[in-house]
């Protein structure tokens, strides 16, 4: 169940990301950027996480939500019998790159137009932060609120009714870029999860960009003066033309749905996940 949230009472500031993610999210450029900034992210790491987690096989059906220009489903569609790619953004499904076999449906997470019961394994890479981000509210006395977390349900809600029993939701969000070390397990979103049951661990998907000037206008376009400021820091400027790495921690949250009295398989996934230190 959502943990009830108490509205704060007071101005509300002007602090939302729907403009943002509209200016994103539908621009032609912006999303041709943002998908090298996905290219530039290592997928080994993610790929073998989901392989240990779900073990992949030609028979599963599997769910990409919030594709955007297609990181995850271009890494498991050989691995796996079908892929669908979903995404509110027509322009970002244009953009990605996938194998004909990956099926584009443009769609919101909370409404998804999938049969129920259908899908082995469902994937969420940096999408649900979106909801959050769009449907939080903040104050001008530092107090928030806003029905994210209802929202954010309205999609739980959908992943579980259309996954198989014994499925498996996987969700990637980030925990800090140009960081060593996670930044953000206070985030409140992070601590819903927790709170929502869900296993978490701790990844490392490095970025590799062709030089440091790639690095910090990628960097921030889509994340901001902060994140770029700080990966300056750790950028040698003599190394200006040449290929530089910036750490990013990924977070990996997992949940499996509950089988039928005679399936075995629980929603404990614990065992499979490293422990976030």
């Amino acid at each position: 169940m959502p943990v009830p949230t108490t509205e704060p009472v007071g101005t509300k500031a002007t602090r939302s990301f729907r403009e943002k993610h509209a200016g994103v999210y539908s621009q032609p450029d912006a999303c041709s950027r943002y998908a090298r900034l996905c290219a530039a992210q290592d997928s080994k790491c993610l790929l073998a996480a989901i392989e240990r987690v779900c073990g992949l096989s030609p028979t599963m059906a599997v769910l990409d939500l919030g594709a955007g220009t297609g990181k995850l489903a271009e890494l498991v569609a050989s691995r796996v019998g079908r892929v669908l790619a979903l995404d509110r953004s027509a322009e970002m499904l244009r953009t990605a790159t996938l194998p004909p076999s990956v099926g584009r449906i443009i769609a919101d997470v909370r409404e998804l137009p999938v049969r129920t019961g259908t899908q082995d394994l469902a994937l969420a890479g940096w999408a649900l932060s979106a909801i959050k981000a769009e449907y939080e509210e903040w104050f001008e006395d530092g107090t928030w609120g806003g029905p994210w977390r209802d929202e954010l349900q309205r999609a739980l809600d959908e992943v579980d009714r259309v996954l198989v029993p014994g499925g498996v939701l996987l969700i990637f969000e980030s925990q800090g870029t140009a960081s060593e070390t996670a930044r953000r397990n206070g985030s409140h979103l992070y601590r819903h999860l927790r709170d929502l049951g869900f296993s978490e661990e701790l990844l490392r998907t490095d970025y590799t960009f062709g030089s440091r000037r790639e690095a910090l206008d990628t960097l921030h376009f889509f994340f901001g003066r902060g994140v770029a400021s700080r990966a300056a820091t750790m950028l040698p400027e003599d190394v200006v033309d040449s290929v530089c790495t910036v750490p990013e921690c990924t977070g990996l949250w997992c949940r499996r749905k509950l089988g039928n009295e005679n399936d075995t398989r629980t929603t404990d996934v614990s065992g499979m996940l490293r422990p976030v230190v």
